[in-house]
């Protein structure tokens, strides 16, 4: 390669750099994330050793836990992380005392969208979602995969945002049998008064337990997405 050509491939490099520097973190938002789940793994009756299911009600506490690998602490909560074009998502344990995501429960592998604006209002204020979350390891997950679907408000900046409860409406969440999930968390008793949507989700989680690794089925989930924690959308 001749000087001139070095020296132009170098600027190149250098620039392409400079804006990786400045460029900062993608847009993204964390919001709060409540969670009502039926599981059930495979059992056997104590009595007669006949096959049976084994059931078990979960919260987000207990995501937090499975992926901690223990019990979470009093600013350890489940939530939601979202770029604000709805392309990525992760579940995550956030914790409040150092504003930062401590474990991660999945990750979206696809992100896919379509929007709608409300009569009343004056700007693109609904999404619905279809994606598909791996389940990260760690803690006592070693794996699983979750199908997630359902609804988000928009901002005026198109990015999803949480509102009021009372402003949060869309007639088509009885549709797909979206609901709101009570707070049974450590963190229940802050009454909160907002919300960014609602979503319903399936799958399977794998499970260490006692040394082996156990799928339980998920054939039902619910989750509320709550709350902003955290945000560095531009202003």
């Amino acid at each position: 390669m001749n000087g001139k050509k070095w020296i132009a491939a170098s600027l190149a490099v250098g620039a392409i750099a400079t804006l990786a520097v400045f460029a900062g973190p993608a847009p993204v938002q964390v919001f709060r994330t409540t969670a009502g789940i039926t599981a059930l793994g495979q059992g056997s009756n104590s009595i007669s050793g006949d096959p049976e299911y084994n059931f078990a009600i979960l919260d987000g506490s207990n995501l937090c836990a499975l992926a901690l690998g223990e019990d979470p602490d009093s600013n350890q909560v489940f939530a939601m992380s979202i770029n604000c074009e709805s392309s990525q998502a992760s579940l995550i344990v956030w914790d409040k005392s150092v504003s930062n995501a401590v474990a991660t429960v999945a990750t979206s592998t696809s992100f896919d969208t379509v929007v709608e604006q409300g009569l009343k209002s004056h700007h693109v204020n609904n999404e619905r979602f279809v994606a598909q979350f791996a389940v990260e390891s760690g803690g006592k997950l070693a794996g699983g995969s979750l199908t997630v679907t359902g609804r988000l408000h928009l901002g005026t900046n198109g990015c999803p945002a949480s509102v009021l409860t009372a402003l949060d409406v869309d007639p088509k969440d009885a549709i797909f049998c979206e609901t709101d999930v009570a707070n049974t968390d450590q963190d229940g008793k802050i009454k909160v008064a907002e919300r960014a949507g609602r979503a319903d989700f399936i799958g399977t989680l794998q499970v260490i337990e006692s040394g082996s690794t156990n799928t339980w089925l998920v054939p039902l989930g619910h989750l509320s997405f709550r709350q902003v924690l955290d945000s560095n959308l531009p202003e």
